[in-house]
């Protein structure tokens, strides 16, 4: 029964999924998971092509992963294309995103169609055999097996675009077993395995974080996880978000958290989070109203 209660619970929106006004937009795009991705990849553009050089996009679009809700995210969308759904959609008109903006609006499309879904923040382990770095990916309810189906937008917009990708970049990120229709567990840990894997089963919480080198460590897994909590109750971060004890400036952690982050991470892997739960732990972690305000 709590299984199915936790479930029912991520059929609808959250403040930050929800799409205001534009739910007729929403209304039109598919919840087939190819046909779904095909449909993100003419709305949104991966920042990490342009960042790579391989597709222009205009400097003016550098802020759009600064938009946090996905209203205000289709609100540029159309303002700058507001063709119908299948309409073909260039560069410089696309909104730029990083791995949690295209996961957002694949879950945010999927509760407007009442499928229940999820974003989720952890580490992807396939793009350096020493290193996770920091991701972001969409859980999808699969009812036929009774089980969260983890996909991942991000890397099939990647694949997607091969065709531009340098030989370098193939080998690096094609030439996996990596299936982003169906991450495993494996390839993908949640910012609470990350933890757990670091503070019961020897992982190194420096081998953690992103391309910048002084991006990682516990404090790092630490705020990951805290994301990855806001997420499951609905109010989903942006990754550079920090409140409470979050943040590299917060890098001590004593006792006392270190207790509430192992309860949190147990919790967490364990599919175990009740909303009073999180508000509870966040308190804990010094968050306030802000943030409470915005959770439902």
């Amino acid at each position: 029964m709590k299984l199915k209660v936790n479930v029912e619970y991520f059929r609808t929106h959250g403040s930050i999924t929800d799409p205001g006004i534009y739910t007729d937009f929403i209304n039109t795009l598919p919840t087939d998971i190819k046909e779904l991705s095909a449909s993100i990849n003419n709305l949104m553009l991966i920042d990490f092509l342009v960042n790579m050089g391989l597709v222009k996009a205009p400097a003016s679009h550098q802020n759009d992963s600064q938009l946090r809700e996905m209203e205000l995210k289709l609100k540029t969308m159309l303002a700058r294309d507001n063709s119908v759904m299948g309409t073909p959609r260039t560069a410089d008109s696309l909104l730029l995103g990083n791995c949690r903006d295209l996961a957002l609006l694949m879950c945010s499309v999927l509760r407007q169609h009442r499928i229940p879904a999820r974003v989720r923040s952890g580490f992807a382990t396939f793009f350096h055999p020493l290193k996770k770095f920091d991701h972001w990916v969409c859980e999808i309810w699969n009812s036929d097996q009774e089980r969260w189906q983890r996909v991942d937008p991000w890397m099939l917009q990647i694949k997607a675009k091969e065709s531009i990708l340098s030989d370098e970049m193939k080998l690096g990120l094609l030439n996996t077993e990596y299936n982003a229709n169906e991450a495993s567990k494996q390839h993908f840990y949640s910012g609470a395995v990350a933890w757990k894997n670091c503070r019961e089963r020897g992982d190194s919480f420096e081998s953690y974080g992103t391309y910048e080198e002084y991006l990682k460590g516990d404090w790092f897994v630490r705020d990951n996880m805290i994301r990855d909590l806001l997420c499951l109750v609905k109010f989903e971060p942006l990754p550079w978000d920090c409140w409470g004890v979050m943040g590299r400036e917060n890098s001590s952690i004593d006792r006392e958290q270190l207790d509430t982050l192992d309860q949190l991470a147990e919790k967490i892997v364990l599919d175990n989070i009740s909303e009073d739960y999180a508000r509870k732990t966040l308190a804990d972690l010094q968050f306030d109203d802000s943030v409470f305000n915005r959770i439902r």
